[in-house]
């Protein structure tokens, strides 16, 4: 679910950069799921944006409790409750070579990322209800909440080093809440209808 997540977000976000680009080409892509770089420097294609998974965190305030859940044919089905993850998502613009002109490369990739701040500002909840095309993707995925996330000089200057490229004109995003639930059954078992209480009889 991880990979059909961000490809569902990757393709939302290509099909709105097409209209505010003016370009309808199916085979014109403005943003792609990639890794920021490698050892051999940045794999982000050029004069476009890369999305990359930086990091997965559980969601520990909503984490389900309940294992045991009613089938149905009157069992109880024991299983693990599901975790829920928060994925961080940096989206990163790299132009360059557009033409001689370096700041005019530089102004795009801000043009294209401010974009991307747009579609998110006006649309952060995405539902099977709002956004058809998320059950193309992955039948399992219900709901993704899409938040702005600010991370402070020192982490900004931690990431790009462990990154080991230069910085690029980037913003971090925060999804919440991609579901996991394997359907393994650990026990089944009749559910219990009565409690009896027996007494012994004092001698």
């Amino acid at each position: 679910m991880l990979h059909s997540s961000l490809e569902f977000l990757t393709h939302e976000l290509n099909e709105y950069l097409k209209l505010r680009t003016g370009t309808s080409e199916s085979g014109d892509q403005k943003i792609y799921l990639t890794n920021v770089a490698t050892d051999e420097g940045v794999v982000i294609p050029e004069n476009s944006l890369g999305m990359s998974l930086i990091n997965i965190e559980e969601e520990r305030i909503f984490k389900e409790q309940k294992a045991v859940q009613a089938n149905g044919e009157g069992n109880m089905n024991k299983r693990n409750p599901e975790i829920k993850l928060n994925l961080y998502i940096l989206i990163s613009a790299y132009f360059q070579g557009n033409s001689s002109d370096s700041t005019a490369d530089y102004s795009e990739g801000l043009k294209q990322l401010s974009y991307v701040i747009s579609f998110f500002q006006a649309k952060n909840v995405f539902t099977s209800e709002n956004s058809p095309s998320m059950s193309d993707f992955d039948s399992r995925i219900k709901r993704l909440i899409v938040e702005l996330f600010s991370y402070d000089f020192e982490q900004l200057y931690n990431f790009w080093s462990v990154v080991g490229t230069h910085y690029l004109p980037s913003v971090l995003y925060k999804i919440r809440l991609v579901r996991f639930q394997e359907s393994a059954i650990l026990d089944s078992g009749k559910p219990i209808e009565k409690i009896g209480i027996q007494t012994g009889e004092k001698s």
